[in-house]
Formats: C-alpha cells, structure tokens, sequence
C-alpha cells in the first residue's frame, strides 16, 4: 500500500495524556483532601478510574452531552466515590489548577520525535485528527512540542471519530487521497475501525499490546516500527 501522508490521534498516540492525567490528578487530590489520600488502599483503583473513564464521561462530551468540565468534574466525584471522601471537589482547584498542572505534563512518547522527523525527511506530510476542538489540541501539542500544521478538531466537521468525515477531512488538508493516507491512533473503535471504514489505511499503536487487532488495520507496539510495515511503502510521489 502506498502511503503518501500520514493522520495521528493526538492524546495517547503523540501525546502521553494518562502519564499527565496520573501527575495532575494525584497533586489535586492531595491539595483538597490532603497527604492520608495517598495510603488510602485504593489510591491506585480510584487513580485508574479518573484517567481510564470508566462510565465513559468523555465520549459525552465530545457527543454534546456533557461540557469539558462537567466531564471532568464527574470523573473527580466518581474517584472520590471509590475513596469514600466526603464533600464536593473543589471546582477552582480541579478546572482551573488542574488544567495548568496536566498542561505542564504533556509530553511526547519518545518513538514519536524521530517518527516525525523521518517522514519529514521523506516528504511525507502528516497532521492529526483528533476527538477535541481543534484549538485545545493544536495548543496541547505545541505544548508538548510538536506544532502540527493540520490539526482536524471535533469542532471541524461536528462529528467526533469514528465518523468518517474527520478521517476524510484530514486527507483532504493534507492533500492526499484518502486510500493514500494512514491513520495512527491507540482507540480500536475510533481510530482503528473508523479509519478503516473511511477507506484509510488504518493502524493502532497499541504500546502495551492489550487491544484486539481488528481486520485489514495493522497494529505495532511502538510508532518506531511503522516504517518497518513490509506491505507499506512511504512515497510522496514526487521524490
């Protein structure tokens, strides 16, 4: 298959957005409860359910259901839960000092730079397409350190992934047929299949290697390895 641009999902797949999470939730939680939080026996149980979102709080968001922070505020009241704290967070402390302690955190995984810097290399044009508005995201990755020029946000098309017009629409930016085009993300369902579905050539960094690897998307454990892909070539077409 010839690929002639590239599509990334930002959060987990450039960015390491849980890493962060783990970071700013720990700090905030400590700053309202105080230091017993950290023994309590199921820090680690409560730490997974706020990154992790269990009940899905996120995907309501991004669907309309739920603002930015009320989503985070209900996946705060719901580790506090697991805790057996009392009380109501701290709105000032979780949307406004947490935003800037997570924002402080947001790094790239170390196979992304060199990634980056080899289809630069080749010519390969890339950007990314992303369940976030697009502003959020283009700021979290120059944060991080990776200014992209194509930044496709929910708020672009209207639909989040896994519908095919962020898939499509970032192929168009970036120039290239969609069949031409590789989309990388870490979610099975909104990277992985929907990519596949729009027509993408579709593949999942799966850097624990815990998903299922769905039919016709490829699946590597480090984004080091996807230039390796023996069945895709990497060609502008213009060298």
């Amino acid at each position: 298959m010839l690929v002639q641009a590239v599509l990334f999902d930002v959060d987990d797949t450039l960015v390491n957005l849980a890493g962060a999470q783990h970071v700013a939730f720990r700090q905030q939680l400590t700053t309202q409860f105080g230091d017993q939080v950290s023994s309590h026996p199921a820090l680690e149980v409560a730490v997974d359910a706020f990154v992790h979102d269990p009940q899905d709080y996120y995907n309501a968001y991004i669907n309309g259901r739920l603002s930015f922070g009320e989503q985070r505020m209900a996946r705060v009241v719901d580790a506090m839960d697991i805790l057996e704290l009392d009380g109501k967070p701290d709105e000032e402390l979780w949307l406004v000092g947490y935003e800037d302690i997570v924002s402080r955190h947001w790094k790239p995984f170390d196979d992304v730079p060199p990634l980056l810097e080899t289809l630069t290399d080749l010519g390969i044009a890339y950007g990314a397409a992303t369940n976030n508005v697009t502003d959020y995201q283009a700021h979290k990755l120059e944060q991080a350190g990776l200014p992209f020029e194509v930044v496709i946000g929910t708020d672009v098309t209207g639909k989040p992934k896994p519908h095919a017009s962020m898939f499509l629409e970032g192929a168009r930016q970036l120039g290239t047929d969609p069949e031409n085009t590789l989309m990388i993300g870490d979610d099975v369902i909104n990277d992985g299949l929907g990519a596949r579905d729009a027509g993408l050539i579709s593949l999942l960094v799966d850097r624990d290697n815990t998903r299922v690897n769905p039919d016709r998307v490829y699946k590597v454990e480090s984004l080091s390895d996807v230039l390796h892909i023996p069945s895709l070539r990497f060609d502008n077409g213009k060298n």
